[in-house]
C-alpha cells in the first residue's frame, strides 16, 4: 500500500476530545482490515488549539512532532513538544496535546491495536 498526504482531503474538526480550536487531519490510513494498525495521520493544530485529555483502551497511540511548538500531556504530566519529540500512550494510559506556539503544530499520529485487542 502506498499513499500520499497531498492526495488526501483533510478532515477539519473543532473541540476534539473536549479540546479547543480547529484540528485538521489528513488520514493516511484509516481502519486497515487485518492489520494491527488502526490509523495513521498527519495532524495540524492551529495556534491555541488542543486535543483534550483522553485514555486508550485496547490500543496504543503515538504523536511525533514535525513542526511547531506545543505541550503534550503524558499521563497527566506536561512535556515540551517540539520537532523530533515522540510521545507514546500505551493501553490504559492518557494523553492530550496543545499548540502553544504562533504557527501550526504539525505531528504524525498513529493508532495501533494492542496484542490483546488484535487477538479478538
Amino acid at each position: 500500500m502506498v499513499t500520499n498526504v497531498h492526495q488526501i482531503i483533510p478532515e477539519i474538526a473543532e473541540g476534539v476530545r473536549g479540546g479547543s480550536g480547529m484540528v485538521t487531519a489528513h488520514k493516511l490510513l484509516d481502519r486497515f482490515p487485518g492489520s494491527a494498525i488502526k490509523s495513521v495521520g498527519l495532524v495540524r493544530l492551529e495556534p491555541g488549539a488542543s486535543v483534550g485529555e483522553h485514555s486508550h483502551d485496547g490500543d496504543e497511540d503515538f504523536y511525533y512532532c514535525i513542526a511547531g511548538t506545543g505541550i503534550v500531556v503524558d499521563n497527566g504530566v506536561e512535556h515540551p513538544f517540539t520537532p523530533g519529540t515522540l510521545q507514546i500512550t500505551r493501553h490504559g494510559e492518557s494523553q492530550a496535546i496543545k499548540n502553544t506556539g504562533e504557527t501550526e503544530l504539525v505531528f504524525l499520529g498513529a493508532l495501533v491495536a494492542t496484542a490483546e485487542a488484535s487477538d479478538d
